[in-house]
């Protein structure tokens, strides 16, 4: 009986694995140079009080060209820490705030990862998210969407979901 049950479940997770659809392009790993970039880059920007906490080199305007250099650094406050976020690209830097100036995250939010979603005919969609906590919806994630309109990373949109536990 366990046998029957089996070879189905396993032929259609193999089937399932397949099919799905993979980068097709290898992110490489984060270099000397660039992990010497970022903490230069921080340091000017954040000053001696500012921590690294993401640096990774994203394919965000052209797939695949991997030419952005994405830094999320924090800075220490007194509520626990602020989160701030850069792209280098051509040696030129990007601020990424979900305002006009300031962090990329609500204050008390805490860094969780960054997103990428590739668009057909369109500039991707980079995606910040953080975790907060809600007195009445519990553990929640706050998603921060931007795209590269050509001069700078605009907020498209911002969302709220709960954590998957």
């Amino acid at each position: 009986m366990k046998t029957r049950l089996i070879v189905p479940v396993f032929l259609l997770l193999a089937l399932t694995c397949g099919l799905a659809a993979a980068q097709s392009v290898r992110n490489p790993k984060l270099s000397p140079q660039d992990l010497e970039s970022a903490t230069k880059l921080i340091r000017d920007l954040g000053g001696a009080g500012a921590e690294l906490t993401y640096a990774a080199r994203l394919d965000i305007i052209q797939k695949g060209s991997f030419d952005s250099l994405v830094v999320v650094y924090a800075l220490p406050v007194s509520s626990g820490k602020d989160y701030y976020a850069v792209v280098s690209r051509e040696d030129k830097k990007y601020p990424v705030t979900a305002g006009k100036k300031g962090p990329v995250l609500n204050p008390g939010d805490k860094f969780l990862r960054v997103g990428l979603k590739h668009q057909q005919g369109s500039p991707s969609l980079f995606r910040i998210m953080g975790a907060f906590n809600d007195p009445a919806r519990g553990e929640m994630q706050r998603n921060v969407d931007f795209q590269f309109n050509g001069t700078e990373f605009a907020l498209v949109a911002k969302s709220e979901m709960p954590l998957p536990r």
